[in-house]
């Protein structure tokens, strides 16, 4: 796969595509569990369970509904395409908790929207079929 750059991203909630994106990031991590003990010269861990978050920016569009109504406690089905969606083209889906949601604006600049989420359960990779 080439490189690429977002300017033809997508994200959807549900299969609605979310109007005015800025941006968007995953992050997959791997929780841990601390096994030193005293007297051990070096720390030791053991890796738990996956996880995700997601991230997102809007420019805030009163026209646009999926872009008005998401709210800290919803749980959205999360579809992000970096590329676009397109069929061939890869995306990464998964169920996710909105912890936050913020309004962010300026006497000089755009109003944005702000989503911080956390993945439920596992997060997807796939590829846009006909």
């Amino acid at each position: 796969m080439g490189r690429h750059s977002g300017k033809n991203a997508v994200v959807k909630s549900g299969s609605d595509v979310i109007d005015g994106l800025v941006s968007f990031d995953i992050e997959e991590g791997i929780g841990d569990t601390d096994l030193t003990a005293a007297g051990d010269t070096w720390e030791d861990h053991d890796t738990t369970q996956k996880n995700w978050s997601l991230s997102m920016q809007f420019r805030l569009d009163h026209d646009g509904t999926a872009n008005q109504t998401l709210r800290a406690g919803d749980v959205i089905t999360f579809s992000g395409y970096t590329e676009g969606d397109a069929v061939g083209k890869t995306y990464l889906s998964g169920s996710a908790s909105v912890l936050s949601h913020k309004i962010s604006t300026s006497h000089d600049g755009e109003t944005v929207r702000e989503y911080s989420c956390k993945g439920k359960g596992a997060l997807s990779e796939a590829t846009v079929s006909a």
